[in-house]
């Protein structure tokens, strides 16, 4: 069986030329538009981007149904602290060792890049034989299925979907959580700094992040809440004000790194850089099974014009400290897998005072309702205004579906063993997609990307080639 490995990689390569962050849709949808008036295919586009490239089918497939090829066009874009990368601008640099393809010091977007990828080369390599396909490129995956919750009935014809965002070779996804993201928003006034203060940056990093869907049951640690709990137990010893404070990058990626500017009186200084110091070790053993590189700095900063009063330095600090994050329920059905979790994703000083924001998963839509809830209620007891921005459910596994069984087959048939089955803790677009339509029978592969949404992301690469000739196979007995 040919292997068409390289044939993929290279238009990952391609498709990383251009920045993709979620909500910039404009030069990745433009690529994608150039590309199909390139290859002839006709290409429709909806309202918010999302784009169908309608490729004809093979030889003798001409009568066969047309099949969905399914990918969202966005990436997370994370780097490391000493990187210097634009990803408005600057293409991701590809990195090579052994079996493994990664970035240079930033998250490599193979999420869900090698999909594009492969649905590309399934589409425009002759040799492969295919009914009809509808290539559905969606927008703003990452930022809660945005592009996939716009799509209009009618947009797609094809009744079967294959998802290529899934990231382990020979675990078909047949079903996954669905998700919330919620805001909270805490009003606090500002007073100008007093005369003499000096000012300090606190911070905590090195923690090794990850994706909430897929990452949230492994212990890592999260930066935002471990700052979070340093500032409040310091400010029960010595005084300070708060000027800023930050952590985390992205809703759905644990986060890796936060900060805060703080002012003190200079006689406080000495103390306040040896109780931190004191506190990262404490930190760094706590985690030091899972978390190798935690450390951070307490360092001269300008100081702010304007600063929190010490009251409310120390009201919104307790507040923070009850924000949950991690698992809420394991799946009982499922004993290894997350049924409900809770990522503590974004913490921002804005102009009006301090926003939270948290992103609910679960398998189980009556407790994604309770927990985002639950979420609701603490804003109110905390007197934050409460913003709901996201709900989506859960795609609902069917275990004995036509697709299911063909699949199951064909991997048997191809690697000689029987594939894994699984429901995701991850979000993706087959459910919101589903219930869209109507009528799908869908399922979800791919290779093997470990630590997505972060700077550690990397690709096996002998696996590309595995869930490539899957595919063609699966495409090649839809006659």
């Amino acid at each position: 069986m040919k292997d068409y490995t390289e044939e993929v990689l290279d238009l990952l390569e391609d498709i990383n030329k251009i920045p993709r962050k979620s909500g910039n849709r404009g030069p990745i949808t433009d690529y994608f538009k150039n590309w199909a008036h390139k290859n002839s295919f006709t290409c429709r586009e909806d309202h918010v981007q999302n784009l169908v490239i309608e490729v004809p089918a093979s030889r003798e497939y001409e009568d066969s149904s047309p099949v969905v090829l399914q990918g969202h066009t966005d990436m997370v874009c994370e780097k490391t602290p000493e990187s210097n990368h634009d990803f408005s601008t600057d293409p991701i640099i590809h990195v090579r060792e052994g079996d493994w393809l990664s970035a240079e010091n930033t998250s490599l977007g193979a999420d869900n890049g090698i999909g594009l990828a492969m649905a590309m080369v399934a589409a425009t390599n002759p040799e492969i034989i295919h009914p009809p396909l509808e290539l559905l490129f969606t927008t703003d995956e990452e930022v809660g299925l945005w592009g996939a919750d716009e799509i209009k009935p009618g947009f797609i014809r094809g009744k079967i979907l294959l998802n290529l965002d899934s990231e382990d070779l020979g675990i078909f996804t047949l079903g996954c959580a669905g998700s919330a993201v919620s805001h909270l928003d805490f009003p606090i006034d500002r007073i100008r700094s007093d005369v003499g203060v000096k000012g300090l940056l606190l911070t905590i990093r090195g923690f090794r992040g990850g994706h909430s869907g897929d990452d949230i049951q492994k212990n890592r640690g999260n930066a935002t809440a471990e700052l979070i709990r340093g500032l409040d137990a310091m400010a029960k010893e010595i005084p300070f004000r708060m000027g800023s404070i930050s952590g985390g990058s992205a809703m759905n990626a644990i986060s890796r790194s936060a900060e805060a500017v703080i002012t003190a009186d200079p006689s406080q200084l000495e103390k306040i850089g040896k109780w931190w110091k004191e506190f990262l070790l404490i930190v760094a053993a706590e985690n030091k099974a899972v978390e190798k590189n935690v450390s951070g700095d307490c360092v001269p900063a300008d100081i702010p014009i304007e600063v929190f009063s010490s009251y409310d330095t120390k009201n919104i600090l307790a507040k923070l400290r009850v924000i949950p994050h991690g698992v809420i329920h394991m799946n009982a059905e499922l004993p290894d897998q997350v049924e409900t979790s809770l990522n503590f994703g974004v913490l921002l000083t804005t102009d009006a005072g301090i926003r939270v924001t948290t992103m609910q998963r679960s398998a189980v839509k009556s407790r994604l309702t309770e927990i985002t809830d639950r979420i609701e209620t603490l804003a109110d007891v905390l007197g934050a205004e409460y913003t709901l921005e996201i709900f989506s459910d859960p795609w609902q596994p069917d275990w004995s579906s036509p697709l299911v069984r063909k699949s199951t087959e064909l991997w048997k048939n191809l690697y000689g063993e029987d594939p894994g089955l699984e429901v995701t803790h991850g979000g993706l677009e087959c459910g919101v997609i589903g219930y869209k339509i109507g009528g799908m029978d869908m399922i979800s592969f791919g290779p093997d990307i470990e630590d997505p949404h972060s700077p550690d992301e990397k690709l096996r690469i002998s696996s590309v080639g595995k869930s490539f000739n899957f595919l063609t196979e699966l495409l090649a007995s839809f006659k």
